[in-house]
């Protein structure tokens, strides 16, 4: 441990967002199901027997347990862990990159959120109200109150980046669900217009980069929809790390790319002028 005792904060981040991680696969389990999130205890999805609390350590036990309930031999998904380890780190990374408590806290709040939201479209492919609603309106007041963004900025991010999923719903003719719009009034309260236009962005790029792949292997047939929170969240995640130099980046190439066309167009265009310029001039 760092003399300064400053690994302390971060470690007991760590504990709580795994914790937090494992309520949060209980929330994407049973919200969309219409199931109390805090009544009965955890069970076997398959089988329902009671789960001991040595079954439901987040990490350990999916990892001792060989990804298996102990009772039935089902298999256990894998959004077990995943969302766990996600929402550990994120804490984790709240508690090294966001200076201040209220605004760590505005930013443990929002993710639990996000997370959230990951997990009920994981098993559902649909994002609850419940979750939208008061979180969207849950991160604006904490957003604009904790200084992470002024008020103005925080507004205009909400308004904003939950219109334009909002046009891209009416034109794909409801390809984009509403709920993903719907959780863009928290990303858009937290990360401002600019960086929440471009996480959206960057969550788009990330579909791509996922979804190809599945199609060339054929696991996802022409047509199938695919969950689209996930990538949200790794869009929100880069956008919030490296801020706004993705679409920095992203102009300054695009204008080397038309310069060169430009340039190119030119010669092009002058070495045909040549060939047919009189010799005599």
């Amino acid at each position: 441990m760092n003399p300064d005792g400053q690994w302390y904060p971060i470690i007991v981040s760590g504990v709580v967002g795994l914790l937090s991680g494992s309520f949060l696969n209980v929330v994407a389990y049973r919200l969309p199901c219409g199931e109390s999130i805090v009544h009965p205890g955890s069970r076997c999805p398959s089988c329902g027997h009671r789960l001991s609390i040595y079954e439901i350590v987040p990490l350990l036990s999916f990892a001792v347990q060989g990804g298996h309930c102990r009772h039935c031999r089902e298999k256990i998904s894998v959004r077990y862990p995943l969302l766990e380890l996600a929402t550990a780190l994120l804490f984790v990374w709240t508690s090294i990159h966001v200076v201040g408590d209220l605004k760590q806290f505005t930013w443990a709040i929002f993710w639990l959120i996000l997370i959230a939201a990951v997990g009920t479209d994981w098993t559902s492919m649909r994002i609850p109200d419940v979750i939208t609603y008061p979180g969207g309106l849950i991160v604006l007041l904490l957003a604009g109150a904790t200084g992470v963004q002024s008020w103005s900025l925080a507004l205009s991010g909400a308004v904003l980046c939950p219109l334009i999923l909002l046009t891209v719903h009416l034109l794909s003719r409801g390809n984009m669900g509403l709920g993903d719009a719907k959780l863009y009034v928290a990303i858009g309260a937290i990360l401002g217009p600019y960086m929440g236009v471009e996480s959206l962005i960057v969550a788009s790029a990330v579909g791509v980069l996922v979804g190809m792949p599945l199609r060339l292997t054929r696991r996802l047939r022409a047509g199938q929809r695919i969950p689209f929170a996930p990538m949200i969240a790794v869009g929100t995640l880069l956008v919030a790390q490296y801020g706004t130099g993705w679409t920095t980046a992203y102009v300054h190439l695009l204008g080397l790319q038309v310069a060169a066309s430009f340039g190119k167009t030119v010669l092009t265009t002058h070495g045909a002028c040549a060939r047919v310029m009189p010799t005599n001039l």
